[in-house]
């Protein structure tokens, strides 16, 4: 691959990041006013966003920002300085999460069924989103960093470690919740929900949809001289 096709190949997985940040806090926003439980990674932004006057947005990047930190201690000399990078990508989600809450505040079901099918749908977009950024290969959201360096630094599967963390969200968030307003808010059912589901709509569309994964993977010729851009790698 040739210099000029490989910047553009890395900004056209970069602007494919930004996408996957952009549709996941449209998710996120739909579970937010299903009202039945957001997903694990916003459930505590969302709850101390009830209790207290900053936004879901600010407690967001506050929450990226601290499992940024732990990144930092658990990898050490083995951090990475471009993965810096998910301070600002931090910054990105959290504004558009507050943004895509005030475009869609009109959204306001009160019948339990609508609100289960909004927070299935919110799901969904989450999911999609959540393909969008991590299938290019460039960059993560905080929490799923900060899963990757725990994973690394004792050899267990990443999925189990993603498992762990979000249980330990969930709990806290239920914790939080429990304590600050008296009951459960901002993480219920919906919240088990966006669990279950998002990560099966990734798996989905990792099997059967080649882009974005494509732009990750080497193509014929990048050894030698640039070839054909067809295929995707096994």
């Amino acid at each position: 691959m040739t210099p000029a096709r490989r910047r553009g190949s890395l900004l056209l997985r970069y602007c494919t990041f930004l996408l996957g940040l952009a549709v996941m806090s449209i998710g996120v926003s739909l579970s937010v006013h299903a009202l039945i439980g957001t997903t694990p990674i916003s459930a505590v932004p969302l709850v101390l966003s009830y209790a207290t006057p900053p936004s879901l947005g600010v407690y967001t990047i506050g929450l990226n920002l601290v499992l940024l930190l732990a990144q930092i201690a658990v990898l050490r000399r083995r951090f990475e300085p471009v993965q810096l990078l998910q301070l600002p990508a931090a910054f990105a989600f959290g504004a558009a999460c507050d943004l895509s809450v005030w475009l869609l505040r009109g959204i306001e079901p009160v019948a339990y069924p609508a609100q289960l099918g909004l927070s299935l749908l919110g799901s969904l977009v989450v999911g999609v989103g959540v393909w969008l950024q991590v299938t290019p290969r460039v960059l993560t959201l905080s929490g799923d960093g900060f899963a990757v360096a725990v994973a690394r630094v004792t050899g267990r599967q990443f999925s189990t470690v993603k498992m762990l963390t979000d249980s330990a969200l969930v709990l806290l968030a239920v914790l939080l919740s429990l304590v600050l307003l008296g009951g459960l808010h901002g993480v219920r059912e919906g919240t088990i929900v966006a669990a279950v589901l998002v990560g099966y709509v990734v798996r989905l569309l990792h099997r059967f949809v080649p882009w974005p994964a494509v732009l990750s993977r080497p193509r014929e010729g990048d050894a030698g001289r640039a070839g054909p851009a067809g295929g995707t790698a096994a």
